[in-house]
């Protein structure tokens, strides 16, 4: 039997949070129900969800703010569940980091075949180690990365210049601002984005060519830290 799918559901209609609840867990799913942005952000350590599904229109805090957390924090899976329609709605759910986006009123059975899915990518069998286990390793001659001397992943010259100021002092947050001066000459609306997708796209890279979750941490209003040991070298 396939295992339990762990899904965080943040929804503040308790009539329809309590409609998926039941359904889901009839199709093999544990559910943590969330009725705002707060009870999120609570219950997010405690457990290891692969898919969250989030509604825009919370009380606290909008939705899409809660999918830009995950995509810069976790690899869980994204789904947005709400009645905005608008094509501007959607590409803005896409844009802050959804998988898919999917209209109120929604057929139970299509987003529990999309949990399922997405899932099912997400949790492909990776080598459990540690953190304190992992060494990475920045050869920056070569512009590539590598843990535990695996496989090595090429890097970009953007993606090299980030990790290298990241590296400079692991275990320590470094300014959004000094990383936006360093990789685009700026700080404003636009370089913020980019800086996001490159984060965004380091992480997928990485754990899809070794399989392994590189330790970048999102520091909120600071900027970011590599929570791991990385060392600089010249050649492989």
């Amino acid at each position: 039997m396939a295992s339990e799918i762990n899904v965080l559901l943040v929804e503040d209609d308790e009539d329809l949070r309590d409609s998926l609840v039941e359904w889901l867990a009839l199709n093999n799913m544990t559910i943590t129900a969330a009725k705002n942005a707060a009870e999120f952000y609570q219950s997010l350590p405690k457990c290891h969800f692969q898919v969250a599904v989030i509604d825009v229109g919370l009380p606290d805090q909008v939705g899409y703010v809660l999918a830009e957390y995950l995509r810069a924090n976790t690899n869980m899976g994204i789904i947005i569940l709400t009645a905005r329609s608008s094509l501007e709605d959607k590409l803005k759910g896409y844009r802050s980091g959804a998988d898919i986006y999917l209209v109120k009123p929604v057929d139970c059975r299509e987003l529990s075949a999309v949990i399922t899915s997405i899932a099912q990518r997400i949790d492909k069998p990776t080598a459990e180690v540690s953190e304190a286990q992992k060494q990475w390793t920045i050869f920056s001659t070569q512009w590539k990365l590598s843990c535990n001397q695996d496989a090595l992943v090429l890097l970009s010259l953007k993606e090299l210049m980030f990790l290298e100021l990241l590296a400079d002092k692991p275990g320590t947050p470094v300014q959004r601002k000094m990383i936006l001066e360093r990789l685009y000459q700026r700080d404003d609306y636009y370089s913020g984005r980019s800086l996001d997708s490159l984060v965004r796209r380091l992480r997928a890279k990485v754990a899809s060519q070794i399989g392994v979750d590189i330790p970048i941490r999102t520091v909120h209003a600071v900027g970011y830290c590599f929570v791991g040991e990385i060392i600089l070298a010249e050649g492989e």
